[in-house]
């Protein structure tokens, strides 16, 4: 079995199909968890995933190196999710706009976890991109402040400042948006 390669030493050596070839073994899956995280479907987050693969074998030649090569990988297969959310979103809100013709209000409708779920995303990507990071990585990956520190190249008291404005938002716009006490 071969040896995992350094990502980040290929892509700064331009070597871009050795590097995409470590970035598909190695972080596929973490990438696929994320995408499943934002979408609750393994179906539409292997499609989000796919589009983000795409869009990162478009972009390794932009990898300025600043950062860990999977926190760059995260971030776009991470749009790649909430643009299909968004999708998603449009498309449900036309056809429930369409069977109702307005003769149900808002207030009728009863939340469920998708749907809290969805809420969830919708008030995360309102975040800084920071924050988002972090909560992401902290929340829904699981990771310490300690391996998030070394992904992106932050100190984890910084990190620990981000998670904790990003909780205190979140719950802030949750509650407003959900209609909550």
């Amino acid at each position: 079995m071969e040896e995992p390669k350094d990502i980040k030493s290929l892509l700064l050596r331009q070597q871009w199909e050795a590097s995409f070839y470590q970035i598909v073994e190695q972080y596929s899956e973490r990438l696929l968890y994320c995408a499943i995280s934002i979408l609750k479907s393994e179906t539409q987050a292997q499609d989000a995933l796919q589009e983000g693969m795409i869009s990162i074998w478009k972009n390794l030649h932009k990898f300025e190196g600043k950062s860990h090569p999977f926190t760059w990988c995260y971030s776009i297969v991470r749009n790649a999710a909430l643009t299909e959310l968004k999708r998603e979103k449009r498309h449900k809100t036309s056809d429930v706009d369409s069977l109702t013709n307005g003769a149900i209000s808002p207030e009728d409708l009863k939340w469920d976890g998708e749907e809290i779920s969805k809420k969830v995303q919708e008030v995360l990507v309102r975040l800084p991109e920071k924050q988002q990071l972090v909560f992401e990585l902290r929340y829904y990956q699981d990771l310490s402040f300690k391996e998030i520190s070394k992904l992106t190249g932050t100190s984890t008291g910084a990190l620990k400042a981000n998670y904790h404005h990003a909780k205190i938002k979140m719950e802030e716009n949750l509650i407003g948006l959900l209609n909550l006490p």
